[in-house]
């Protein structure tokens, strides 16, 4: 496992220290070693079925404490192995086409640090080493959202995407150091197996502070602002860290943790921030105007189903729709990918004028989108369906309202770019081409894994009245967006919704951030200039006690006879006193 997950950082130092800019194409070396780890990790998950397998190594031993760090192997870890480094294969092809003219090596060697990242995030076996590999995906994420840093919003959105990470990032550390003093070991399975042994208070702080992790890593309220303006990054980078592998990492984490999410009762807290999540997601992206931006927005939406699904204890139904979600939402990134490169424009009311129906991306667009919304026999309405498994009626109640106005975003981007109108020819060639018919036709097919997943993480496909409602949802919502923005009728409902989302948008969250921010920055100048006044206390105190010793230095002699004289008169000075008061 090791050298699987070793052979992209060799892809990266080749490029960055043996080859540099000698060599214009090189995006072969990364896409090799990407490819070439996509083939180890499918023999590995062959070979080592339904077995565990562990690659251990003594880092180092203080006070007769050992600090192992270990790659785990099995049928979850290793079959996200394979769907991360398939993801990043397809991206890592499709940037051959998006990427021309830009600085290839810097971009390709970023790239492998990531998939090298993630590969080790997703096989480390102790939490010591998934929080250096944590560490890792959020600081390549950090280059690969800045990368474009001379545009000043490129260089703003990867500093906010490191900082606002940076406290979950704190709060998963707190966690982990409070577990290993509480078990006495990193590794993962052993202080899964000691939870029923610890205390109730260490079990939910540890709890709440993982889950505090997973929330900012996967942009969930009040963490999500982040991941929109992290699409100022290059398309593919979107494709593969925002959507597929890097924001999936904190539902991962949780999906690992799920016998302490359980055992600290944080099953409803995770429930009622993911629903508050949804509901965001869904109006900005009804209000969005930006290609990329709603996608991201969906994104958001996408991982509160994985938490809604943690919440109930459903990992398994998790795990699947974070498969699904990689290959559908990866495609759509690619497409606007294509769109954005041809066209130059992001905003979906001017893609329009483009006349794109009867393109060939048309049909790819509608399969994600479709998929999205969670639209049958796409691989995407299985995974609704195994989401739903364990929800009580009001959690069921809830998710038809979010099918519905999922699909009728989705559906909204859809009639809008494909509107009315032939017009442009895209001409298209093997490097964008064969990631995005790729992905359709798994989105498409894929449905089929569903059946085979239960052997990965287990599953439960449970087909009931509720699964049908969901699809009349999401068919409900996207025949309304057909009628809105294909049909152009204009109902005042809409209406009410999208000024609703306008509201969110321009006064809602970031606004609250900016008063908090300025609350904040207020207390700090209070505090400060408390500690200026005390700091002059200090300092007079001082200075009147060195007055006083300088002072009163002169009477310290050394003669005995005039200390005893002192005494003395002391002595009847006090006598006097008393005779006079007593």
């Amino acid at each position: 496992m090791l050298d699987l997950i070793l052979l992209p950082m060799l892809a990266a130092f080749l490029l960055i220290v043996v080859i540099g800019e000698k060599l214009a194409r090189s995006y072969a070396i990364a896409i090799a070693g990407c490819a070439i780890s996509l083939g180890m990790a499918t023999y590995l998950f062959v070979a080592n079925f339904n077995s565990t397998t562990v690659d251990s190594f003594n880092w180092m031993s203080i006070s007769g404490s050992n600090f192992l760090l270990s790659l785990t192997g099995t049928n979850l870890s290793l079959g996200f192995s394979v769907l991360v480094s398939f993801i990043s294969l397809m991206v890592l092809v499709f940037s051959v086409f998006y990427m021309r003219g830009e600085p290839q090596v810097r971009y390709y060697s970023q790239m492998s640090i990531f998939i090298f990242s993630m590969l080790g995030l997703v096989l480390s076996g102790s939490t010591l080493l998934f929080y250096i590999f944590w560490e890792l995906v959020g600081v390549s994420s950090y280059l690969l959202i800045g990368f474009w840093y001379k545009k000043e919003t490129a260089a703003a959105a990867g500093k906010k995407a490191l900082i606002m990470t940076r406290i979950g990032d704190m709060a998963f550390l707190a966690a982990i150091i409070v577990l290993f003093l509480s078990t006495g070991t990193f590794s993962i399975s052993s202080t899964i197996q000691a939870i029923p042994y610890l205390p109730s208070s260490i079990v939910l702080l540890t709890g709440a502070l993982i889950l505090i992790a997973a929330m900012s890593k996967s942009a969930q309220f009040p963490f999500y602002t982040w991941l929109p303006d992290a699409m100022e990054g290059p398309t593919p980078v979107s494709a593969l860290l925002h959507s597929a592998t890097m924001v999936a990492a904190g539902a991962y984490l949780l999906v690992v943790t799920v016998p302490l999410m359980s055992a600290a009762g944080l099953g409803p807290v995770i429930i009622s921030i993911a629903m508050i999540t949804a509901f965001i997601a869904i109006m900005l992206a009804l209000h969005e105007k930006q290609i990329k931006r709603i996608l991201a927005y969906s994104t958001i939406e996408s991982l509160a189903f994985m938490f809604i699904a943690v919440g109930t204890l459903n990992a398994g139904g998790a795990m699947f729709y974070l498969f699904s979600h990689a290959v559908f939402k990866s495609l759509l990134f690619l497409v606007s990918g294509v769109l954005t490169t041809l066209f130059g424009v992001y905003d979906i009311y001017l893609l329009r004028a483009r006349k794109l129906t009867g393109s060939w991306l048309m049909w790819p667009a509608f399969i994600g989108l479709a998929s999205l919304a969670g639209l049958p026999p796409f691989m995407s309405m299985f995974a609704h369906v195994a989401l739903a498994a364990n929800f009580n009626l009001y959690e069921n109640l809830a998710f038809l309202g979010i099918d519905f106005f999922t699909a009728l975003f989705s559906f909204r981007l859809f009639f809008v770019v494909f509107n009315k109108g032939r017009g442009a020819r895209l001409e298209s060639e093997m490097a964008d081409a064969f990631p995005i018919i790729l992905l359709s036709a798994i989105a498409v097919a894929g449905g089929a894994l569903a059946f085979y997943f239960n052997s990965i993480i287990q599953t439960t496909l449970s087909f009931g009245p509720f699964s049908l409602l969901s699809v009349v949802a999401s068919v409900a919502g996207a025949y309304i967006a057909y009628a809105l923005f294909y049909q152009n009728r204009s109902t005042s409902i809409l209406k009410y919704f999208v000024g609703a989302a306008s509201r969110l948008a321009e006064h809602g969250y970031d606004s609250i951030i900016k008063a908090v921010g300025d609350a904040v920055v207020r207390l700090g100048v209070m505090v400060s200039e408390l500690d200026d006044r005390l700091s002059r206390a200090f300092e007079l105190g001082a200075d009147y006690s060195l007055a006083l010793s300088a002072d009163s230095r002169p009477i310290q002699t050394g003669s005995a006879n005039s200390y005893i004289i002192a005494i003395i008169i002391g002595m009847i000075a006090v006598m006097a006193v008393a005779a006079a008061f007593v």
